[in-house]
């Protein structure tokens, strides 16, 4: 059941919160279920860093892309996430190393050959300060020469607002029965806000939770990639054979 409407709102009070093994386990349960179909990203970033024989991947959550892109061939891939409930979901794969923190200060030496920042994570962070600082981050801890990609995405942008709707509503074993996410969407200047809310089929609270997606109208990458010192190199739109049309794929080469 995707995206039904309905007239009763989910009460306003809340029983766990982000950072969370649960939130991590319905973060789990939200992308099995609304991206079951979604492949094209991962084909496309075995293809983009299949030379790459150590690989950084930022906002691995549990491991949706970094996963399959240890297994795709013998190298190491770094797996970092700011939360370690997250990363704790994560299956354990041969070269794969998951580590926790902050994409603006991230807790690694360097010596990578490459970066991805897949599907929008880069707009969770909503200044030009804060970009600016994760991706000069990525420069630090990139070889020179070594390729960053970047994903966003203009959907963020076509969002308007609505009250509360069902998006999302299906079984979860782990937590033994159907769970249902309530979603309400606020646009503001440069932003969208959606607050979600997990519960069960009789309306008991499991968590509720914020994110706010910069809009990819307000991010300025080209000048941002350049200032922390590299050099776009193209933009695909979609992952190709007109896939997902609404991403924007930036490449970039760090600079010498």
């Amino acid at each position: 059941m995707n995206g039904r409407r309905s007239d009763a709102p989910p009460r306003p009070d809340r029983a766990d919160g982000p950072g969370t093994e649960l939130e991590a386990l319905l973060y789990d349960w939200h992308n099995t279920h609304r991206l079951s179909a979604q492949s094209a990203d991962l084909a496309y970033w075995a293809g983009m860093t299949g030379g790459v024989d150590s690989l950084l991947v930022v906002g691995a959550g549990t491991g949706r892309v970094a996963v399959p892109l240890a297994r795709h061939r013998a190298r190491t891939v770094t797996a970092l996430d700011l939360s370690a409930a997250r990363l704790r979901r994560m299956p354990a794969v041969p070269g794969l190393t998951p580590v926790c923190g902050d994409m603006r200060a991230m807790p690694l030496r360097g010596g990578f050959g490459g970066a991805i920042v897949p599907y929008s994570t880069l707009q969770l962070l909503r200044t030009g300060h804060d970009r600016g600082r994760a991706l000069a981050e990525a420069a630090r801890v990139l070889d020179p020469g070594a390729p960053l990609y970047l994903d966003v995405s203009g959907s963020f942008d076509t969002r308007t607002a609505a009250d509360w709707r069902i998006a999302l509503s299906a079984p979860c074993p782990e937590v033994g029965e159907t769970v249902v996410e309530w979603e309400r969407c606020g646009v503001l200047p440069d932003h969208v806000l959606l607050e979600k809310s997990f519960r069960t089929e009789d309306g008991a609270v499991l968590l509720a939770v914020e994110e706010r997606w910069a809009f990819l109208r307000v991010l300025d990458l080209d000048a941002e990639l350049d200032r922390a010192g590299f050099d776009v190199t193209g933009v695909d739109h979609g992952y190709g054979a007109d896939r997902s049309p609404h991403r924007r794929i930036y490449h970039a080469r760090r600079r010498p």
